[in-house]
């Protein structure tokens, strides 16, 4: 094994750790706390999703894992062989990467800018000055509800590419 795939290995790992955890903490624990909560658990979500940068951190997770994730792959399958990909550990780990794929793009083009365009609006509602207006609040209880899902559907791809993984 050269230096480079097992950096690419601890880097992965690593980071997929953190995103994987992150993602289920959020979706299962944080997020409906919040909802429980009421309006200061929209506050606690956006300081600790904003101020406190962990949106950003998944998001810089997920880029760490998906990367090397893919240079890894290109290894170990000798430039996609199919001689490799087809085999049986070899298809459980492309399910694996599938998934894992699919989870970031799902985080990048749905959960990331759901949760900018929250933070956003709390703000705009805040600086208002005075009780947010009801378009205000049904805007802000649609994009709850987009990133709950996404934030569900993203977990779930990240178990089950965890699973593959260990299975791999």
């Amino acid at each position: 094994m050269n230096i480079l795939y097992i950096v690419l290995r601890f880097i992965h790992i690593l980071a997929g750790t953190f995103w994987v955890g992150a993602a289920v903490v959020t979706t299962a624990f944080l997020m409906p706390a919040a909802r429980a909560i009421g309006p200061e658990g929209g506050k606690f979500v956006q300081f600790v999703l904003g101020k406190r940068g962990m949106s950003k951190t998944i998001s810089l997770s997920a880029i760490l894992t998906t990367l090397p994730g893919i240079a890894i792959y290109w290894i170990k399958t000798g430039g996609l062989q199919s001689a490799w990909v087809f085999t049986s550990s070899g298809s459980i780990i492309t399910i694996g990467a599938m998934t894992g794929i699919a989870a970031a793009i799902l985080g990048g083009t749905v959960t990331a800018p759901t949760a900018a365009r929250m933070e956003a609006l709390s703000k705009e509602m805040q600086s208002a000055g005075g009780p947010p207006r009801p378009e205000q609040l049904a805007q802000l209880q649609a994009l709850q509800k987009r990133l709950g899902q996404a934030g569900l559907w993203g977990a779930v791809l990240l178990v089950i590419t965890v699973v593959t993984m260990a299975l791999g």
